[in-house]
């Protein structure tokens, strides 16, 4: 038999792993992600005592929907960068604003602020802990999201490896809000992306060595 027909006879007894079926994998890998990490955060950090009432203001929705938007962001990304030829603009462009929005908003919410209050309502009382915790409870559910992406091929691994990091990063910091009674925008857009962005950094780096092999 030529090589040409061996390569040929092996390809066609290789089904190919679809974009759909990479994108299910990575997807249902963020359940038992998220299980992961509100078990961590209840477990390890507690829950906020005012959990309800401050379910109850609009606050804490918004806190949760621009972490949950980084989140969403994440996904959209790793799933373009992770088959080769499909675009990343779009949702690069949808990260930036997202940030760019969160960062605004933060701004200007300390600038309406009196100055005796604006160091209070940047640093909160959790300004030291508060990335290190975002970061820790990423790293509990990194090995299930690693396993569920390793059928991806990204020709850009980092920037693979990034998105994969964002994504849980903003579920991590998602659930991080359960515990975390931080509230203000300036908060919020400094240290709840400073924690994310810990996971981006590390997953560039990690995405080299794991789509390397």
């Amino acid at each position: 038999m030529k090589t040409d027909d061996l390569i040929a006879a092996l390809a066609a007894d290789t089904a190919p792993t679809g974009a759909g079926t990479l994108r299910r994998r990575a997807g249902l890998a963020l359940i038992p992600a998220a299980l992961l990490i509100l078990a961590g955060v209840i477990l390890s950090l507690g829950l906020r005592p005012d959990l309800m009432i401050a379910m109850g203001g609009p606050t804490f929705w918004a806190k949760a929907a621009y972490t949950a938007a980084l989140a969403c962001a994440g996904f959209w990304l790793l799933d373009r960068a992770g088959r080769p030829g499909a675009d990343v603009r779009v949702p690069l462009a949808v990260f930036g604003a997202v940030v760019v929005i969160a960062i605004l908003s933060g701004a200007v919410s300390l600038m309406t602020t009196p100055e005796a209050a604006r160091v209070e309502a940047l640093m909160g009382q959790s300004a030291r802990v508060c990335p290190t915790n975002i970061a820790g409870l990423s790293l509990l559910a990194a090995p299930l999201i690693l396993f569920a992406v390793r059928g991806f091929a990204p020709l850009r691994p980092a920037l693979a490896g990034a998105a994969a990091g964002l994504m849980l990063g903003g579920l991590a910091a998602t659930l991080y809000g359960l515990h975390c009674p931080e509230h203000t925008a300036a908060f919020v857009a400094v240290w709840y992306t400073l924690g994310m962005a810990i996971p981006v950094v590390v997953g560039a780096v990690i995405g080299r060595w794991v789509w390397r092999w």
